[in-house]
């Protein structure tokens, strides 16, 4: 190979790197400007999302409350019972009373590294940054007949995601990666769709959920039906409750 060749092949090279990384930058700006912008998004210190998970034949109210910059809790009732997962910046727990067990639990450090991604307010690329997070372009793909751009993002704990924005209107309309589910670790796809403007901010009213090859089994979808912005809330709520004293520790007390 002679060295004018190679010296080409060189410069290439580095300008498909180059293009790469810019080209992951300018999806992210264009995604945020398709939101609403960063300022309007940046104003925003709370959110309270109400709406219905359905799975399957099954329906379930439920609330998604978050505040920055790390705070997150869904609670959701299903036959009367209410189950709860939230995370307070530093612990994840989970309050699931439908097989008996009225005390909240801790999550695994695993599950802990999830929920502090989905509990990211604006979400691991926004000023990914100094977050300490890094996003790569991955080309373009087809998402079910939209063709989108593909970036590939790996968290400062060393969660990966793809994340899949419409080439069109650059909104996010799929994110995959690897969740730990009752211990283990299974890839599951998210499906963003019915965006609609709350307040100036362009936000997916519609979110589906199932693991990859496993279709048949249905999953687990997210209709959000109202979103408020900005609503006071006790930062409080988002603490891991004590447990509730068993009857026996009530008549020593």
């Amino acid at each position: 190979m002679s060295r004018k060749t190679l010296l080409s092949l060189c410069a290439v090279a580095f300008l498909t790197v180059s293009a790469f990384g810019q080209t992951a930058d300018e999806v992210l700006e264009k995604n945020l400007k398709a939101m609403g912008g960063k300022d309007k998004i940046k104003a925003v210190q709370s959110m309270r999302l109400t709406g219905t998970m359905k799975m399957g034949p099954m329906e379930a109210p439920f609330t998604i409350t978050k505040m920055r910059p790390a705070n997150s809790r869904m609670d959701f009732t299903i036959q009367g019972m209410t189950g709860t997962q939230a995370y307070d910046g530093t612990t994840g727990w989970s309050l699931m009373p439908f097989g008996g067990n009225k005390d909240p639990q801790k999550m695994t450090e695993e599950q802990v590294k999830d929920v502090r991604a989905d509990a990211d307010f604006d979400g691991p690329t926004f000023d990914y940054k100094a977050k300490g997070n890094k996003v790569e372009f991955a080309g373009k793909e087809d998402v079910e007949g939209t063709p989108a751009y593909k970036l590939h993002v790996t968290t400062k704990d060393g969660k990966e995601s793809n994340d899949y924005f419409d080439a069109e209107t650059y909104l996010m309309i799929r994110s995959d990666g690897i969740r730990n589910i009752q211990g283990q670790d299974l890839e599951v796809v998210t499906t963003y769709s019915d965006y609609k403007t709350v307040e100036g901010i362009t936000i997916a009213h519609s979110m589906e959920n199932h693991v990859k090859g496993k279709e048949s089994m249905g999953g687990q979808a997210l209709i959000i039906t109202k979103i408020d912005l900005n609503s006071k809330i006790d930062k409080a709520i988002f603490a891991m409750p004590a447990a509730a004293a068993k009857p026996e520790e009530k008549k020593a007390q």
